[in-house]
C-alpha cells in the first residue's frame, strides 16, 4: 500500500489502507454460508475457499490502486468487472494446478451469473470504487439517499465484502460449469461430500435453478422494491442482507421475462388491496345482517315472555 499516489491526501490514503487491512483480517474468520440461499463457493473446502476470497481481494485491491495511478474519469465498470473475474479465475486455477490457464472472455460472458453481475455492476463495483476514491459522489447519493446519506467506513466495508463474495461466487460458477468434467478438479477443490457425481449434479442443478430465479424473479422484484441484496462477512460467517437502493432507471431497461415479474407483483398488490376491501365490506354486511336478525329474534322472544307472564 506504500505505492499509493502521492496526490492523495494523507487522510484518504489511511482510509484506503485501513479498509483493505480490515478486509484481509475478516477473511481469517469463519467463511461459512449463513444465508438462506446457496453460494457456489459452498462446494469448496474451507482452506480452498479462503484462498479464493483472498486472491479475489488481492485482485480488487491491485485494480483499485492501478486506477488511482491512471484516471477514474474513464471508469468502465463492466470491463473492469470482466477483468476481475477473468484474472481471478486464471490465478485461482494457476494456484491449484501450477500451470497457466487462459480464460477467454466469451466463456465468462456466457455465464448467466456473470450476466447478472454485469446488470448490477453499477452498484456492485462502481459505487464502492468511486466512493472510496472520492467521497460524497453523485452516484452514491442518487442510489442510497435518503436512507444512507454518507458512505461511512463501515458501509464501504460492507460494499467491498459483497464485491469480493460475488466475484468469488462467479469464479466458482464458471469453474463448476466449465471444468468439473475433469476429475482432478473435484479432488483438489471440492468437499468430500461433493466428490460423488450424484451429489455434485444435485448441487449444480440447485445452483442453476437459483441463478435463474435470481435473474428473472429476485432482480426485477428488488428493483421494484428499491432493494439490493448484499453478502456481508462477519466473524461467524457470511450473511445475506437487503439494503435500500434506488435504481428505478433500471426498471425501464428490463427485458420481457423480467417485466412479467413486475407485472405479477403489481397485479398481486392491486388484487390484495381490493380483496381486503371486499372482505371488510363483506364482514360489515354479515355483522349488520346478523345483528339485525338476532336483534329481531331477541325482541320477539322477549315479547313472548312478557305476554306469557301477563296471561
Amino acid at each position: 500500500m506504500s505505492n499509493l499516489d502521492s496526490s492523495l491526501s494523507l487522510v484518504k490514503r489511511k482510509r484506503i489502507e485501513k479498509l483493505f487491512l480490515r478486509l484481509q483480517y475478516k477473511l481469517c474468520s469463519s467463511l461459512r454460508n449463513k444465508g438462506n440461499s446457496l453460494l457456489s463457493t459452498d462446494i469448496l473446502r474451507d482452506t480452498v475457499k479462503r484462498d479464493l476470497l483472498r486472491l479475489v481481494l488481492l485482485n480488487v485491491e491491485t485494480k483499485f490502486l492501478n486506477l488511482i495511478k491512471r484516471d477514474f474519469n474513464s471508469f468502465d465498470d463492466k470491463s473492469i468487472l470482466l477483468e476481475l473475474v477473468k484474472f481471478s479465475t486464471e490465478d485461482f486455477l494457476m494456484n491449484c494446478y501450477g500451470s497457466k490457464v487462459i480464460m477467454k472472455s466469451k466463456v465468462i460472458s456466457r455465464s448467466l451469473y456473470f450476466q447478472f453481475l454485469l446488470e448490477n455492476s453499477n452498484i456492485l463495483l462502481k459505487v464502492p470504487f468511486l466512493e472510496l476514491f472520492s467521497s460524497n459522489t453523485k452516484i452514491f447519493h442518487s442510489t442510497f439517499d435518503p436512507i444512507y446519506v454518507v458512505a461511512s467506513d463501515k458501509f464501504l466495508e460492507v460494499l467491498f465484502d459483497n464485491l469480493i463474495v460475488e466475484i468469488s461466487n462467479c469464479v466458482m460458477q464458471i469453474i463448476i460449469n466449465e471444468f468439473s468434467v475433469i476429475n482432478s478438479v473435484r479432488q483438489v477443490l471440492y468437499r468430500s461430500n461433493f466428490l460423488s457425481s450424484r451429489n455434485f449434479d444435485r448441487f449444480r442443478n440447485s445452483l442453476a435453478w437459483q441463478t435463474r430465479l435470481k435473474c428473472y424473479v429476485d432482480y426485477p422484484k428488488n428493483l421494484y422494491n428499491c432493494q439490493y441484496g448484499i453478502w456481508v462477512i462477519r466473524s461467524r460467517g457470511v450473511y445475506y442482507r437487503t439494503i435500500y437502493a434506488n435504481r428505478s432507471e433500471k426498471l425501464l431497461g428490463l427485458e420481457k421475462r423480467s417485466l412479467i415479474t413486475v407485472t405479477v407483483i403489481e397485479v398481486y398488490d392491486f388484487l390484495s388491496s381490493r380483496l381486503d376491501e371486499l372482505l371488510y365490506l363483506l364482514g360489515d354486511s354479515i355483522r349488520f345482517a346478523l345483528g339485525t336478525t338476532i336483534g329481531k329474534f331477541i325482541g320477539i322472544f322477549w315479547r313472548g315472555i312478557i305476554e306469557g307472564l301477563k296471561t
